[in-house]
Protein backbone atom coordinates (compact mmCIF):
# COMPACT_ATOMS: atom_id res chain seq x y z
CA UNK A 1 0.00 0.00 0.00
CA UNK A 2 1.25 3.10 -0.67
CA UNK A 3 -0.17 4.93 2.24
CA UNK A 4 -1.31 8.18 0.19
CA UNK A 5 -5.22 9.44 1.22
CA UNK A 6 -7.60 9.25 -1.63
CA UNK A 7 -9.66 12.17 -1.58
CA UNK A 8 -12.39 11.30 -4.54
CA UNK A 9 -13.71 8.47 -6.24
CA UNK A 10 -11.30 9.21 -9.20
CA UNK A 11 -8.77 8.63 -6.88
CA UNK A 12 -9.14 5.61 -5.37
CA UNK A 13 -9.98 3.99 -8.65
CA UNK A 14 -6.40 5.18 -10.10
CA UNK A 15 -4.71 4.00 -6.47
CA UNK A 16 -6.63 0.09 -7.36
CA UNK A 17 -4.30 0.08 -10.38
CA UNK A 18 -1.67 1.57 -8.88
CA UNK A 19 -1.42 -1.06 -6.37
CA UNK A 20 0.03 -4.51 -6.71
CA UNK A 21 -3.16 -7.56 -6.28
CA UNK A 22 -3.05 -9.94 -3.52
CA UNK A 23 -1.44 -12.44 -5.72
CA UNK A 24 1.59 -10.01 -5.63
CA UNK A 25 1.11 -9.71 -9.55
CA UNK A 26 2.77 -6.04 -9.96
CA UNK A 27 -0.49 -5.24 -12.36
CA UNK A 28 -3.63 -7.02 -11.87
CA UNK A 29 -4.65 -6.75 -15.30
CA UNK A 30 -1.95 -9.34 -15.87
CA UNK A 31 -2.93 -11.70 -12.99
CA UNK A 32 -5.38 -14.57 -14.40
CA UNK A 33 -7.12 -14.60 -10.68
CA UNK A 34 -8.27 -11.59 -10.48
CA UNK A 35 -8.55 -9.57 -14.37
CA UNK A 36 -12.08 -9.62 -14.95
CA UNK A 37 -13.09 -12.48 -17.85
CA UNK A 38 -14.93 -11.72 -21.16
CA UNK A 39 -18.40 -13.25 -19.58
CA UNK A 40 -17.78 -10.51 -15.99
CA UNK A 41 -16.93 -7.79 -19.63
CA UNK A 42 -19.71 -8.25 -21.13
CA UNK A 43 -22.23 -8.04 -17.83
CA UNK A 44 -20.71 -4.73 -16.95
CA UNK A 45 -21.38 -3.17 -19.93
CA UNK A 46 -24.72 -4.11 -20.27
CA UNK A 47 -24.90 -1.97 -16.69
CA UNK A 48 -22.91 0.28 -17.86
CA UNK A 49 -24.51 1.44 -21.03
CA UNK A 50 -26.77 4.51 -21.08
CA UNK A 51 -29.18 3.43 -23.82
CA UNK A 52 -32.66 3.15 -21.98
CA UNK A 53 -33.61 -0.32 -22.43
CA UNK A 54 -35.83 -1.02 -25.27
CA UNK A 55 -39.33 -2.33 -25.26
CA UNK A 56 -39.32 -6.12 -24.59
CA UNK A 57 -43.16 -6.84 -26.33
CA UNK A 58 -46.60 -5.13 -26.56
CA UNK A 59 -48.12 -4.04 -22.54
CA UNK A 60 -50.48 -6.07 -21.51
CA UNK A 61 -54.15 -4.89 -21.78
CA UNK A 62 -55.60 -4.51 -18.30
CA UNK A 63 -58.40 -6.40 -17.17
Amino acid sequence: MSGRVCLSVDQAFEAGFEEPCQHLVPDPNDCPDCRLTEAEIRRLAVLLRSDPPGEVGAPAAAA
